[in-house]
């Protein structure tokens, strides 16, 4: 899983929050929950989206 750049669709899951939009695939909308964080390490340098139960991913 990871974080890629595409256009809308009418079945993808939308989320406002605190005035950013969060576009997901309609799949997504089946999990508890993510985070979205920015990792800026000497090991990891990016964006990490990390959902529950399940390992994080990066690009």
């Amino acid at each position: 899983m990871g974080l890629v750049l595409d256009e809308q669709r009418d079945s993808d899951y939308v989320e406002e929050i605190d005035g950013v939009t969060f576009v997901a695939g309609e799949d997504m909308k089946h999990y508890d929950g993510f985070n979205i964080e920015y990792a800026n390490s000497f090991l990891r340098k990016g964006f990490v989206v990390s959902i529950k139960g399940m390992p994080a991913s990066s690009c």
